[in-house]
């Protein structure tokens, strides 16, 4: 008898102590990206891995945190039903929402431009002078004022030699300098039209030479930029023409940059885009706002420049299985994260870290 009573005092004992134990099933979380969202170390940590912790403790979850080289190695392990939810700066797009479902997107960001700051040359200065362009246009104003002498010594010219030379070329050089006189106003007064039609010559070059004088300003102002943006740092999307440019591989940020002339040159992560940048590989590297400003932060280079320019907006989400239920829970604590404007201070906790 004595043997029985002990025998249903341990049962007892077990099972109270089973039962009284959090039996939850742990969820599956994947993690994949790269600093400051997901440090690959020893210990998991970063910005994502501070916002789920955030989530699970709302949602009272328990998990086990599983990491991933890459975020398609994390969405294959999504589709194959191995994980519960992948997180990690993970841009939400078309072509991944018809594999996997996206949370509600949880960070804001853009694109931004790494480049090396480039120093004027003293043959940047004196090029646009030799461009086709500025010769061009050079020639073009001294046929003009060739035309423009040829008329006027014909018309006064050869009727007060005296006045402006016996010859045809000193005559038309006299006409030709009257003519450059006019057109920058600075008005001699070594020549002047004397017949009607002398001055009716002048007067039309006069008003003539205002709309020509414009142009031309304006003609050699545009060479300059244009030749002299070139030699420029890479600032813009304006500048990318030939530029070799390290970017996410995603096929709308390549087409962007091809319609912008550059080369576009597709990396997995932004380690790789800033190692390649530093190697002289690529020109400039176009990524993440959040990544290259932490990467670039933490190893900050006078020689280099890094441009906000509110390229191509980016949202990141976490994903989940098709028919997850976990999904409209997770959207939720987000919600009131970003409510309470917990997402954002982690964010700008782990930037001012640098």
């Amino acid at each position: 008898m004595k043997k029985y009573f002990w025998f249903f005092f341990f049962t007892i004992l077990i099972n109270s102590m089973v039962f009284g134990q959090d039996v939850r099933v742990k969820l599956k979380v994947g993690y994949a990206g790269s600093e400051p969202f997901v440090f690959h170390d020893e210990k998991e940590e970063g910005i994502v891995i501070d916002i789920w912790k955030e989530i699970a403790f709302g949602l009272n979850k328990n998990y086990e945190l599983i990491e991933f080289t890459s975020v398609e190695s994390g969405i294959k392990a999504i589709d194959k039903h191995e994980l519960d939810i992948l997180i990690g700066p993970i841009t939400i797009n078309s072509s991944r929402a018809a594999l996997v479902n996206f949370s509600q997107p949880y960070y804001n960001t853009e694109l931004a431009i790494l480049a090396p700051v480039l120093e004027t040359s003293f043959w940047s200065v004196i090029k646009p002078f030799l461009s086709t362009t500025f010769l061009y246009a050079v020639m073009g104003l001294l046929i003009i004022l060739s035309i423009v002498g040829f008329l006027f010594w014909i018309i006064e010219g050869r009727k007060y030699p005296e006045d402006y030379g016996e010859g045809f070329i000193k005559g038309i050089g006299s006409g030709v300098w009257l003519a450059v006189v006019t057109m920058t106003t600075v008005g001699y007064g070594d020549y002047a039209p004397r017949t009607p039609m002398g001055r009716f010559v002048i007067g039309s070059w006069m008003v003539i030479s205002l709309i020509l004088a414009t142009s031309f300003v304006a003609g050699i102002a545009t060479t300059f930029s244009q030749t002299s943006s070139e030699d420029k740092t890479i600032t813009s999307l304006n500048h990318l023409q030939n530029k070799k440019v390290a970017v996410p591989n995603y096929k709308k940020i390549i087409d962007k940059i091809r319609n912008s002339e550059g080369i576009p040159v597709p990396v997995n992560d932004v380690s790789e885009a800033y190692e390649k940048l530093m190697d002289k590989k690529v020109d400039a590297v176009i990524y993440d706002e959040i990544p290259l400003q932490y990467i670039f932060e933490t190893d900050k280079k006078d020689d280099y420049v890094l441009s906000k320019k509110r390229i191509e907006p980016q949202y990141y989400g976490f994903l989940f299985p098709l028919e997850s239920d976990l999904k409209r829970q997770v959207d939720l604590q987000i919600i009131r994260l970003q409510e309470n404007q917990e997402i954002r201070d982690i964010v700008e906790d782990w930037i001012n870290r640098n």
